[in-house]
């Protein structure tokens, strides 16, 4: 909550900074592909999870100067299912083994987020935007199989030696803040930069997830 808030107090005083590209009751589509990568703070999902390609679609609305309302819709194509096991005892001796896996499965997430936009223009050319928002993690992993790596804490390998890693399918509540910084190409059409960093709040530890990504948008309507 502290970032979303910080960024919020940012895109504030640099909102009054800068003036505003567009004009009031004006439309925004935007196109983001970018990767997904497992940051901290960390919990299960980044100890047991890849990087993804992912792509990001949003619509927003300017609803005064510089302050845009929006809806954006992430995906994530595969975020491989490997890392560090948790939670087994392989040798039944009491203690939880120390290894690592890897597997034939990846999970994809869906991102369904309201936003709040606040930002203007560095030059005549440069813009800038603040993002605060909340919203839908979703979660969905299909049946796979998970190839252990190491050794049971009394000594006994285990490497290549299989288990099921089975489906799921979960939805979380998370925050999402970042910045974009783009450059108009023609008065409705703009292309830059955009990253974001997410936090999930799901069991196993808090989900931090950075993304990365190249910014399209086409700016469209008018306000009276």
């Amino acid at each position: 909550m502290k970032i979303a808030g910080i960024l919020a107090l940012a895109a504030s005083v640099l909102s009054a900074c800068g003036t505003a590209h567009a004009e009031k009751g004006q439309w925004s589509v935007s196109l983001s592909p970018g990767f997904a990568a497992p940051v901290g703070p960390v919990g299960r999902f980044g100890n047991q999870h890849g990087n993804s390609v992912h792509i990001l679609t949003g619509l927003d609305y300017e609803v005064e100067d510089g302050y845009w309302y929006g809806l954006e819709i992430g995906y994530s194509g595969g975020h491989r299912y490997q890392g560090k096991l948790e939670g087994e005892d392989l040798d039944k001796d009491g203690k939880t083994d120390a290894l690592e896996f890897t597997s034939d499965s990846d999970t994809k997430m869906l991102q369904i987020t309201p936003v709040l936009k606040v930002g203007g223009n560095y030059t005549d050319d440069l813009k800038y935007a603040f993002i605060v928002g909340c919203g839908l993690y979703s979660f969905f992993r299909s049946d796979g199989t998970a190839i252990l790596e190491g050794t049971t804490t009394n000594g006994t390998s285990v490497t290549g030696r299989t288990l099921p890693a089975g489906r799921t399918s979960n939805a979380y509540f998370g925050l999402d803040s970042g910045h974009t910084l783009t450059y108009g190409v023609t008065s409705n059409f703009d292309i830059g930069l955009d990253v974001r960093y997410h936090i999930v709040f799901m069991p196993g530890g808090t989900a931090g997830i950075v993304v990365p990504g190249l910014r399209f948008s086409f700016l469209f309507g008018s306000g009276s």
